[in-house]
């Protein structure tokens, strides 16, 4: 994937900037046509010539808008690597919380067990942790024998790639 410059980003914004701008000039030059009577049948079309650049305008825009967001998301989750792009969602965490997904974020699954071994929690507590954490959609837990296997929500992993 090709990275974007400054001047990329530059251009972009002078090119929405520019778009607005005419738009603007275009609705102020009709308005005054209409207030003062002085327009002709030619100029009856530009409300109309108006809404149809403004509609093309919004739809390069959110094209662009999709293009731009695309590439600086790729562009910062390779320069930080996962943890520092999940920095601020596990800010919302609690530590023991934090712990558990980043543990997660080292290992595919791991046992429940092996958690509490790891972290240094009581079974208790790894299991309410666990519990938070599922009803906020960051994990899943399957049984596996005795012992429950934790694996990040599908969604969270989707995030990530």
């Amino acid at each position: 994937m090709k990275e974007i410059g400054l001047r990329q980003v530059i251009f972009a914004v002078g090119l929405i900037t520019g778009f607005i701008f005419f738009i603007s000039i275009a609705v102020f030059y009709s308005y005054s046509l209409l207030q003062t009577g002085d327009y002709c049948t030619c100029t009856e079309t530009i409300p109309i010539l108006i809404i149809v650049v403004a509609s093309l305008g919004l739809f390069v825009g959110s094209f662009a808008y999709y293009y731009l967001v695309d590439r600086f998301i790729g562009k910062y989750k390779k320069k930080t690597g996962f943890k520092k792009a999940l920095a601020p969602f596990l800010g919302l965490l609690d530590a023991k919380e934090r712990m558990v997904i980043e543990k997660l974020l080292e290992s595919n699954s791991i046992g429940q067990s092996e958690i509490a071994m790891v972290s240094g929690l009581g079974r208790v507590q790894v299991t309410r942790v666990l519990q938070r954490l599922e009803e906020k959609n960051f994990i899943r837990r399957t049984k596996k024998g005795k012992s429950n296997l934790v694996k990040l929500n599908e969604e969270i992993i989707g995030l990530l790639k």
